[in-house]
Formats: C-alpha cells, structure tokens, sequence
C-alpha cells in the first residue's frame, strides 16, 4: 500500500496533471491532482478505480505512480544494510576457523588414541553435511522476482492495421485477455512514434511483449504480407485484390477462420438543439463539410452561415466520417473548418453556437441533437443509436475487423476468438464502440412498410442484429455465421420465446423475384436454427421494401440483402 508523499518531484506533479486530464477528457471523471499528492486514501482510491477502466495510458500513469512511491518510501539508514552484513561476517568468520582448528586438533588426538572410537568421528561428518545445505538456502536467497520494464522480452505476438483499433479497443482487449491467462503486471511503452506502443508482461517470472502499431487498414494487410506482423486490424473489409496477393502466403482472408468482425462502429452528426433541421442525406453532409453549401437555408434552416467542427487528423471518429461521408463522394474536408482533438470541446462549442454542426462519438452527443441520417431518395432517415448501429441498419455504421493467417500461433487465434466472445464484445461496449452482444429493442409502425410489418411490430420486439448475405447468394456472411451462434445462445438463455424471420433484398430485378429470394434467404436461416432446437414461430419474404441504404451503390444494396429477427 502507498504511502503519502512527503516530498515529490517536478516529474510527478506532471504525471498527475496528465492522469487528470486524460481522466476528464477520456472518462469525463474530475479528479484532484493536489489531493492525490496530499492524502494516501484519495489517492489509493482514485488509482484503484482509473485501473479498472483499462485505459492504456492511464495504466501506463499508475504503474510509474507506484514505482515512484515505492521508491521514495524504501527504508533508508545512515549506514548501508549491507555493510552491516559485511561487517558480521567479518567478525564471524575468524572465529569460526578458530573453533574449526581446535575441533580438528582435538579430534587427531582422540583418533590417536582410540581408533575405533565411532562417536568421535560424527563431528566432522555433521559439518560436512551441513556444508551444502548452507549453500542451497543462499542460492535461493539470491534469486530476485522480475519487474518491469525490462531491456529484452519475447515477443508473443505483433497487431499491425487500424487507428480506429489500435487506438483504445486493442489495448483494452490485450490487458483483458492477458488477465484472464493469470498475468497481473503489465506496462505499456510508448515507442517512437504516438500510434506505436508495447505492451510488456510477467508470465512465470519471464518477460514478454505484445507490438501494437497503428498507422491505419492497410499497413495490417502490408505487415502480414512481409511478415512484419501476426494479426492485422482493419476498419475496412479486406479487398478482392489483397485477397488474391495474399492467398498463397496467408490463406483465404476473407473466410470465416481468418476473417473476425470484433464490433461496430457508428458516429453522430450533431447540431444546436434550437436548429429546425431533423434529417439529412449523406450527399448533402458531404457537400456541407467540403464546403459547397455553406448557409441553413440551404436546408430548409435559418439564414445563417454554417459553422463546420471536426475531429482532428488522428481521430478514429474522422477517419470513420471521411470514409462514409466525403470519400464516397469524392470531396475533401473544407480548409475553414474548425479541427479539434477534444471530443468533449467539440460537443460544448456546438452547444453553444446555433449556426454550428459537427460530427462525434454517440457518447459525446450530451446537450446537442443528432440528426437522422438517410443514403438518399427512397431510404429512411435513421437516427443512430447504439440498436441502430448494431443492426447496421444507420448509414455511418461499419463493421471493424480483426485478420489472421491460417498458419497464425494459438496464442494469435485465441487473442481473436476472445475479441469476439461476450466478454470481449463486453469489452467493446466499454470503450465506446458496437458491440454484437444482442439486444432486444421496441419498434413503432412505419407509414411506408408493408401490413405484414407494421402487424408484427405490434406483437414482437426487434433484435439488434441482422443477417446478409453476398449478392445472388444463400449464404451467409462471416458476420451472419457469428451472428447466428450468438443467437443460439441468446435463445438458450430465453426459454419459451419465439422468433420471426423477416427477408428482405435489394432492388435489382423484378419484384416477384425479389420477394421469392427474400424468402429463401430467411429460409436458409430458419433451417440453421431449428436443426440446432431453436423454435422460429413465422418466415416472411418482403423483398425490396424498407430499404436502409441506396441501392445504387454496392454497399448499400449489400446492407439491404438482409433478414431482420424478431422475438415473440
């Protein structure tokens, strides 16, 4: 246990100062700095509940709080431990070779005299025995515990790929998983650049290392490509290209071994709460953002200029919107807009100006209003919520991956089996992403949908996730394979309900034909659940209806193949 400090230095006053901070902008958690400094409980308390948070830095904090304390508070004496030793030993051990001398002479003598005295002769026997007994408890003495950090350690393995991973998931994910292996001290190294860190740990007494670099998608596939890497970290789905390069080296990268969906990620775009708008398409955010509409009446608003926020370069949150917003429109961040590395001070400055809007993580949305968000003509505006997200059913949603080769270690596959099982999708939600945990949600008619629909909205609950499928295919996606013995257990826990499977397509074809692929596709799913004793009350084909995304693209027609469940 700590103990207060009496003195402290300039270097811990900044690591204080710093743990606040991170505290307040991370977790939104006040803390006292001088406090800390001043009062033992405080501060023991405090360092106690930032621990469980899994926050890497803050860990990182905590592991140099402690060893400063500890040092600081170690015994000192004016004269060294050890010279006291050294000086007992000093005195010992002349007196013990005067008392040896006189034994030996002493036994000479009586030998001389009695040969076959047997008595006489154990003396010297007990000493010899005693000898190498002495010198075991001293080796064991000596042997020291191993602490951190160390100059060399074994690496177990290296994650390379996505920021938006690698940033706070991956390192949360890691320290889990190596807890659960019995590992309890842990430190993370920063290394030469701000996305580049180590995590070493004692197992056994020895060192090891986890390597996780996060320089964005495509350095993942590059690093298992060169072999600089065991597990890569994507926000994309692999490409059909990078597919074929690596398959040879790799194995199939897009198959259900090698490809793991770890969670979902969504994000808000806000407004002042007094601004009329409720709705907007991704075209129009894309044209707001690149600065081709720059006033609310625009919209349909006031006559006010826009004022844009953003996220800084290096946020996950920016690389999410410029992939699903400005890239898919071929358009570029305006050079006026207002880049902020705070997602709390970008939340409060669009609180606080009516003319504003921005985009930020769901947990930061606070005193503002988030916008329904539709693909274009024909789609419905979703507003995003953690449901929404998790049904991929709300445009700026996407799926997060974790890739590893056929030939990976067991420690790598295990790492990314748990990344995927409830306790790591546990993990995910506490860091502030999707994850695929099921949930179960309330939903309301919709003008637009067909009878069937807005009757079983009245009797059933939604589930917070879907089933697709590839284009003209039966099959599931590697997501819907999780997905479905997710499911499974999600009905083992639920007794006596019942489920509803409801088909749907994209617009490509005729209608008759649509609906009939549909159906077959919800079929397909009905049939994997009750050869495993899951009971599905109803089967519908709706075909092309409802659409959540555009079908004119790739994308949207893909997350508009999809079969929605229902629990009676």
């Amino acid at each position: 246990m700590n103990k207060a400090f009496d003195t402290y230095s300039d270097e811990l006053i900044s690591q204080l100062k710093k743990l606040t901070q991170l505290s307040l902008t991370e977790f939104e958690i006040q803390i006292s700095y001088q406090k800390m400094l001043s009062e033992q409980d405080y501060r023991e308390l405090v360092l106690k509940e930032l621990y469980e948070l899994n926050h890497p830095e803050i860990i990182e904090i905590i592991h140099w709080i402690n060893n400063y304390s500890a040092a600081k508070n170690k015994p000192i004496s004016d004269e060294p431990q050890v010279d006291k030793k050294n000086t007992n030993r000093n005195l010992l051990l002349p007196l013990s070779l005067f008392f040896v001398s006189v034994i030996a002479v002493m036994a000479f003598l009586l030998v001389s005299q009695n040969s076959d005295s047997d008595k006489l002769l154990a003396v010297p026997q007990v000493k010899h025995e005693a000898a190498p007994t002495e010198a075991k408890f001293v080796q064991a003495t000596n042997k020291t515990k191993l602490t951190l950090p160390v100059t060399e350690a074994e690496v177990s393995f290296k994650l390379h790929g996505s920021n938006t991973i690698g940033e706070k998931l991956a390192p949360a994910l890691l320290v889990k998983y190596l807890e659960l292996q019995g590992v309890n001290d842990f430190l993370w190294i920063q290394g030469d650049s701000q996305v580049e860190r180590t995590l070493q740990y004692i197992k056994n007494n020895k060192a090891y290392a986890v390597e996780l670099h996060a320089h964005g998608s495509s350095t993942g596939f590059k690093g298992l490509k060169l072999g600089s890497a065991d597990l890569g970290m994507a926000s994309r789905r692999v490409k059909v290209k990078e597919v074929l390069a690596l398959k040879s080296q790799l194995g199939n990268l897009n198959k259900v071994g090698n490809e793991h969906i770890i969670g979902l990620d969504g994000l808000a775009v806000i407004v002042n709460q007094n601004n009329p708008i409720q709705h907007i398409s991704t075209e129009k955010l894309s044209k707001i953002f690149s600065g081709e509409m720059n006033n609310w009446s625009q919209l349909g608003g006031s006559d006010l200029p826009i004022k844009v926020f953003s996220r800084d370069a290096k946020s996950g949150t920016w690389d999410t919107f410029k992939n699903l917003v400005l890239k898919k429109f071929n358009r570029k961040l305006a050079s006026n807009v207002v880049r902020l590395e705070s997602s709390s001070k970008l939340s409060t400055l669009i609180s606080q100006d009516e003319a504003s809007i921005g985009f930020i993580g769901l947990n930061y949305v606070l005193h503002n209003k988030a916008l329904a968000i539709s693909e274009g003509v024909g789609t419905t505006a979703i507003f995003p919520t953690r449901f929404t997200i998790g049904t991929e059913d709300y445009a700026l949603a996407r799926r997060l991956y974790f890739y590893t080769p056929t030939s990976a270690s067991n420690m790598v596959k295990d790492f990314a089996q748990f990344a995927i099982s409830q306790q790591g999708q546990d993990i995910v939600e506490k860091t502030g992403l999707i994850s695929q945990n099921i949930k179960v949600e309330n939903t309301y008619p919709m003008q637009d949908a067909p009878n069937k629909y807005n009757n079983y909205v009245k009797i059933a609950k939604r589930l917070s996730l879907n089933f697709r499928f590839n284009y003209g295919d039966k099959e599931l996606d590697n997501k819907g394979k999780r997905d479905l013995q997710r499911l499974i257990s999600f009905m083992e826990q639920h007794e006596g309900r019942r489920l509803i499977l409801m088909g749907f397509s994209d617009s490509i074809g005729a209608k008759l034909k649509n609906i009939q692929l549909s159906l077959t596709r919800a079929k397909s799913v009905e049939r994997e659940l009750i050869a495993r004793g899951i009971p599905v009350m109803a089967v519908e084909g709706l075909g092309e209806a409802i659409p959540v995304a555009n079908n004119e693209t790739e994308a949207g027609r893909e997350r508009n193949r999809r079969v929605e469940v229902w629990l009676l």
